[in-house]
């Protein structure tokens, strides 16, 4: 009876010791939980341009644990089937990824940062709680506003005495 006890005691030792292991190893991992039932998981990851090279004497911060440059940091607005869902932080250097859990069907995200083209995408959700992954590739508006100038055709201008006239080339 004693060599029972004992086992039992020892079996009971290792099994708890076992039980701590398997949770401390699964938090360590960083396990997400499964998105509800027909809904999935979205990851966001933002693309930005790189950004000229740093200045000295240039303000720093801590964000998520990434000490960055403050002026390249961007807050993003985030709407998803036009209503507002957030706020999240973007930069050249260092990828913020929010997540958001979505029912299956048809989405369509609006992304919108200062200095920078507003962005839209749809997307397809699926009903299987996996994860899905959306880059977003924020491209500078300035860029966007010199490609539509560049298309636009030159005016001649012509000066006859203090007269001055302007036609324009139409194709």
């Amino acid at each position: 009876m004693l060599f029972f006890f004992q086992t039992e005691l020892a079996m009971k030792t290792w099994l708890g010791m076992f039980a701590i292991l398997a949770v401390a190893v699964s938090s360590a991992t960083g396990a997400e939980p499964l998105p509800p039932e027909g809904c999935s998981r979205i990851k966001l990851t933002f693309v930005l341009p790189p950004e000229l090279p740093q200045k000295p004497n240039q303000t720093m911060t801590n964000v998520g644990g990434l000490v960055l440059p403050m002026e390249s940091i961007r807050p993003v607005s985030i709407f998803i089937d036009g209503q507002f869902t957030g706020h999240t932080l973007a930069s050249p250097y260092a990828p913020m990824r929010p997540d958001i859990h979505l029912t299956a069907g048809e989405h369509e995200f609006d992304f919108k940062c200062d200095g920078f083209a507003p962005v839209k995408i749809k997307l397809t959700v699926l009903a299987n709680q996996c994860t899905q992954y959306l880059i977003v590739k924020m491209t500078e508006a300035s860029n966007e506003k010199t490609a539509v100038s560049k298309t636009k055709t030159k005016a001649k201008t012509h000066v006859v005495g203090r007269d001055i006239f302007e036609e324009e080339n139409v194709k």
